[in-house]
């Protein structure tokens, strides 16, 4: 159905993606693993059209194909559901549903959404949803284009049984996902991402979840939570009340959404960097955005918006953002999720050391 050949996707700073060649069958379903900065993210953006490759070409069914907008990929059957989707949030789910469509079908929208999110009013408020259930407010406008090839990237937990009635209308679903277990479950193929590179692409039952993390981190381990990290029932309301109070206790915090609770994919990095220093000169706050850059270990530009940020890099710099305050406690809201085994141990011993110059760090545990 679908095939890439030699995508590149190159900035002044980096190459992201390098000579990617993939072919997709119609009604399969395919996870693409690999690290946080592997280039998967952006391979479904070129795919969904939110991105023009540097070089190489994309075919459907054999023919050539370009994309300039999402749009355009949108009527040759590609949608895709974004790790962070954008919805409108101060009007209700079926409202953002309407968005873009010319013919809407009222009927069959609230059959989708009854189908995946049976818990969820047409008339709520997109901003009073959790993360998770944006996800499948998004999954169901994407639902309603009659896709032929559905992008997932980073899903939260849907059963096997509920993409296979996707797959059997014929669709064809790439699941990005750090999730090793669920990708192993439900996919029928799996494809190795690594420095934006294809490492291998192969039929699920080829592997075990120990040989991928060999191929991709050179490690089979599991990464525990380590025993300096505190866990509390506090919520993010408490803790948002608790930094609103003027105390010596200078509180940070880590959200479980960080896209839009601790960033907004609109933001410039600078922006991003120094929303606790607005009043800074301009020199200053490129100054300071380029230091949390570099102890983040992030290549981007200040003046990029975050939306190109994956959400390893954007979990890394919203981490030294909250560390440059010198917090005396940090707490931490799902601080793992999206992120793969090496970057996991990577967030933990970045804690640790600022456990040991006396930041207490507490892990949530309410749900």
């Amino acid at each position: 159905m679908l095939t890439l050949k030699n995508i590149c996707v190159r900035y002044s700073y980096k190459t992201v993606l390098k000579d990617v060649s993939l072919s997709f069958d119609r009604g399969k379903i395919y996870s693409l693993l690999g690290e946080n900065g592997a280039g998967k993210s952006t391979l479904a953006h070129v795919i969904c059209g939110d991105l023009k490759p540097t070089a190489g070409k994309l075919f459907i069914n054999e023919e050539e194909v370009s994309f300039k907008t999402p749009h355009a990929a949108i009527n040759r059957g590609i949608v895709c559901v974004h790790q962070r989707p954008l919805l409108a949030p101060g009007i209700s789910v079926f409202e953002n549903l309407k968005l873009g469509q010319k013919d809407f079908d009222k009927d069959r929208a609230e059959k989708i959404l009854n189908s995946w999110i049976p818990e969820i009013k047409k008339s709520f408020l997109v901003k009073n949803l959790t993360e998770e259930q944006r996800f499948f407010v998004s999954l169901t406008g994407a639902l309603l284009r009659f896709p032929k090839l559905l992008i997932l990237d980073e899903p939260p937990f849907i059963k096997e049984e509920k993409l296979r009635t996707l797959t059997k209308e014929g669709i064809s679903i790439i699941m990005i996902t750090h999730n090793l277990k669920e990708a192993l479950e439900k996919s029928d193929e799996v494809i190795l991402l690594q420095d934006g590179n294809v490492l291998e692409k192969k039929p699920t039952e080829n592997y075990t979840e120990e040989e991928i993390k060999q191929k991709l981190f050179g490690i089979s381990k599991e990464v525990k939570i380590p025993s300096f990290i505190q866990k509390e029932n506090i919520t993010e309301e408490e803790v948002l009340k608790m930094r609103a109070k003027k105390t010596e206790v200078r509180a940070g915090y880590i959200p479980s959404d960080k896209t839009f609770r601790a960033s907004n994919p609109e933001l410039t990095i600078l922006q991003l960097c120094t929303a606790y220093h607005t009043d800074k000169k301009s020199e200053d706050e490129e100054k300071f955005t380029k230091e949390i850059l570099e102890k983040a270990q992030v290549e981007i530009k200040p003046y990029e918006k975050a939306r190109n940020l994956s959400g390893g890099m954007l979990q890394r710099i919203i981490l030294e953002r909250e560390i440059m305050e010198r917090p005396r406690v940090l707490y931490l809201f799902n601080p793992t999720k999206g992120l793969d085994v090496e970057s996991t141990e990577r967030l933990y011993k970045k804690l640790k050391t600022l456990h040991e110059e006396g930041t207490r760090i507490v892990l949530s545990e309410a749900n």
